[in-house]
């Protein structure tokens, strides 16, 4: 019998292989950068070899690692926007400014809105909207039933609803 690391390295090898692609496009549509989301994708896994004892059979595996590559995604997303410094209006190209604008708004609050989003929230949120996978794909992936997706999903709209109202009585919006 191998020892008990080479087990894991193993372990951590055939996951790699069986859901490494899975989780680069995860972080690829994620972070919007194929660069990052390969350096992300190892890092992913990095996480998932330190954790190996952890992690659930293969029907489960995805839906961790899932969560480990969403979680860790959020964080370089959120990082990059505190380490962006932004730009005046007036060093914009002329034109450019109403363009990028609400983009960079749009971006902001969105990223706003998920990380004030409960992790249980989160996870459905992220499979939903940002996968693209139906009710009943997110239901399987996380091991719920549809109703809770369903549940969570209308949730997520109703704090939404409410943080976008308090936002835009503060003149951000």
């Amino acid at each position: 019998m191998p020892p008990s690391g080479v087990q894991s390295t193993g372990r951590v090898s055939d996951l790699y292989r069986k859901f490494g692609p899975a989780i680069y496009s995860r972080c690829r549509r994620l972070l919007k950068d194929d660069a990052l989301a390969e350096d992300a994708t190892q890092e992913v896994f990095v996480r998932v070899m330190k954790h190996i004892e952890a992690a659930p059979d293969d029907s489960a595996a995805l839906a961790w690692i899932y969560r480990i590559s969403t979680n860790y995604c959020l964080n370089q997303i959120r990082d990059r926007s505190r380490q962006a410094e932004p730009t005046a209006p007036e060093e914009l190209p002329e034109g450019e400014g109403e363009t990028l604008e609400p983009q960079m708004l749009d971006r902001e609050m969105a990223l706003k809105l998920v990380e004030r989003t409960p992790e249980k929230l989160r996870e459905t949120v992220v499979l939903y909207y940002v996968d693209g996978l139906e009710q009943e794909q997110v239901a399987k992936t996380l091991g719920i039933s549809r109703r809770t997706v369903i549940n969570r999903l209308q949730e997520f709209q109703e704090r939404s609803r409410k943080f976008l109202a308090r936002d835009g009585e503060g003149g951000v919006a």
